[in-house]
Parts: C-alpha cells; sequence; structure tokens
C-alpha cells in the first residue's frame, strides 16, 4: 500500500504542480517533435488498448466494478479516439494558461467527449535528475496520464477518481518494465523492455538513443529460437552449430545490461546483452521453458553537430547464442562484429 500511495503522490505533484527498426518520432503522429518524454507519450497511446487489457485481466490491479467498467470502455472506443489527430504538446510557459485548470498547472487536459483531442504540457514531462540533467516521463507514467485523460470522456469521474484508475495501470506495468541506462542517472542512451506475459507473449524491445525510442521486438522475435539438436563448438566467439531450431510461441528477456561499448571519435558502438527465456513445443505437444540462451543487441550511434547521439540505422545486430562450460578457447578478437 505504501507504494501504491507513493506512486499516487508523484502522479499527483506532476499534475498538480507542473520488421525494420521502427523509429518514433514526434513528428510522425502530432502537430510538434519534441524529446524522449515525448517520445514515450506517443508509444504509451499507440500501445494504450493492450496495457489498459493488461491491468483489466490482472487480479494484481485490484480494480472495483466501476474502475473496470469505465477501463472497458476506454479498450473498445480506442478507434472511434484514434480515428483523428488527436494528441498534441504545448508549453504553458509559452502560451500562459494554456493548462491551468482548477487553478493549478495541469500536466494535460482534454475534453469530455470521445475523440476530443488531448493536450499534453510538455513543461511537466521531465523532471530534474540527480546527474544534473532532465529525467523524462516513463512509459508507465505516461499511461498514467492518458488513462486519466481518457476517463474524461466516458462520464463526470473527478481528478482524484482518474489519478487512482491511472496509477493502478502504470504500478502493474511498472512491475513488467525493464529499463536499464548506458550510464547510471542518465536516460539519454538506454533500452527498455516489456514482458507482458510470461507464457504467451513476446516482448517489447526499446532502444532510446537520445531523442529516439526505436522498436527492434520484431527483430528479436525473429532471431529468437528453441534449439532442437546442439554441436558443440569449443572457440569463442565461434557459435555452437544449432540444427533443427523451432520458433518459440513466447519469450521472455531479463537480466538486460550493457556488456560492451567502444568509442572512436564521434562514434559508439554499443552491446547490450540479456538472458532468453523461450516457451518451446516440441513433438509431444508438451511446453518447456528453455532458458540456456543469451542473446546479444549491437547497435552504432554517431553524436550529431548539437551534440545529441543519433542511432545509426542498418547498424542493428540481434544474435542468439549459448556460453555454455565447453566454450574453453577464447579467440583475442571477435571475428563475427567487427565493431568490437
Amino acid at each position: 500500500m505504501m507504494k501504491l500511495n507513493s506512486l499516487i503522490v508523484s502522479l499527483t505533484v506532476i499534475l498538480a504542480a507542473g520488421p525494420a527498426s521502427a523509429i518514433l518520432r514526434g513528428g510522425d503522429l502530432v502537430n510538434n517533435g519534441g524529446g524522449i518524454a515525448e517520445k514515450n507519450v506517443l508509444y504509451a497511446y499507440e500501445k494504450l488498448d493492450k496495457y489498459i487489457q493488461i491491468c483489466v485481466k490482472s487480479d494484481s490491479c485490484k480494480l472495483t466494478e466501476r474502475q473496470r467498467g469505465l477501463l472497458q470502455q476506454i479498450v473498445q472506443n480506442m478507434p472511434q479516439e484514434k480515428a483523428s489527430k488527436q494528441l498534441f504538446f504545448a508549453s504553458e510557459t509559452k502560451a500562459p494558461g494554456t493548462f491551468i485548470i482548477d487553478d493549478l498547472v495541469r500536466v494535460a487536459k482534454t475534453g469530455s467527449a470521445v475523440g476530443s483531442p488531448i493536450y499534453i504540457n510538455s513543461d511537466l514531462l521531465y523532471t530534474k535528475s540527480e546527474a544534473e540533467g532532465y529525467d523524462p516521463v516513463s512509459i508507465p507514467e505516461a499511461v498514467a496520464i492518458l488513462v486519466h485523460e481518457m476517463g474524461h470522456h466516458y462520464g463526470n469521474y473527478s481528478h482524484e477518481e482518474l489519478d487512482l484508475l491511472g496509477v493502478r495501470v502504470s504500478l502493474l506495468l511498472q512491475q513488467k518494465f525493464i529499463s536499464t541506462p548506458l550510464i547510471p542517472w542518465n536516460s539519454e542512451i538506454s533500452a527498455t523492455v516489456f514482458n507482458p506475459n510470461l507464457s504467451s507473449s513476446f516482448p517489447e524491445v526499446l532502444l532510446n538513443v537520445g531523442d529516439d525510442v526505436i522498436d527492434i521486438s520484431a527483430e528479436y522475435k525473429d532471431q529468437v529460437a528453441c534449439v532442437g539438436l546442439t554441436v558443440p563448438i569449443p572457440i569463442l566467439p565461434i557459435p555452437d552449430l544449432e540444427l533443427l531450431n523451432k520458433k518459440p510461441i513466447a519469450s521472455i528477456l531479463h537480466n538486460v545490461h550493457w556488456s560492451k561499448f567502444k568509442e572512436k571519435d564521434n562514434e559508439l558502438s554499443v552491446m547490450i546483452t540479456g538472458n532468453v527465456s523461450n516457451n518451446c513445443v516440441y513433438k509431444t505437444n508438451i511446453g518447456i521453458r528453455n532458458n540456456d540462451s543469451k542473446i546479444n543487441i549491437s547497435f552504432r550511434m554517431v553524436k550529431s553537430a548539437s551534440g545529441k547521439w543519433v542511432y545509426v540505422q542498418q547498424s542493428l545486430s540481434v544474435d542468439q547464442f549459448k556460453d555454455p562450460w565447453w566454450k574453453i578457447i577464447r579467440l583475442p578478437l571477435n571475428p563475427l562484429n567487427s565493431a568490437f
């Protein structure tokens, strides 16, 4: 209960006080661009019905019948909500009074009808961090904001009711999200993984680079496999010979960490490594959780004239591998990945 109360307080403060890799850019969906926080809001908006349904189907959300009914209304009407351009970003600082409601500066505002535009106050999407930078609003936090605003489209709900409902959805999502920055307390370069379900889904895998969110979920799903037969090769980094591979019916990515990086001039090559748990079904139709594999995610970025890191298109490499005890010979170089 303390954790839920703390999250409610945090949200209330925000509200009251101020197949190829897909790159989500602010200008694609709204009338103006923005930084990583705006991209997180956009991503949350695109996946909102999916995120809400996870809460609706889970006892962990502890929904009342009134709350469940409202969330189901939002999900059912999402096609109508998204029928036209709905999200807009604006600044209270640049246009004073835009987000003043009940004498308070709000993080967002909307109308009372389904499909009403939702205006997001970009001034309140970032908070100052301990590293003298600014932390963007996360995807789960963005979901809380959007659930609150969508709730205004379906009846005379109070801000307090909608705050609580948004937090309940957000809190469950936070338990399923993994976020790891390249440098502690700095979110300019980071990886985010969302594992929706342990046995029936594949993870969402996002790379945050500068002002871009790169969705590599399709590449991850394409590369993971249930290994049928392995011919061991005792030399690293040469992979074992794997035969009779099958696609898993679900997968989990966990223990995600940055394993390598190499900087040269204004270019940075990085590698993320994580543990893979695949849900494999063989001829007996018996599901087996296979935890033997890991995965490497490598990509490059360059520094722009403004000093921001920018993701290099076509630089992505996603490789599932095993690192068993028989890998006793290690070559000094990695001939399979020239970046390192």
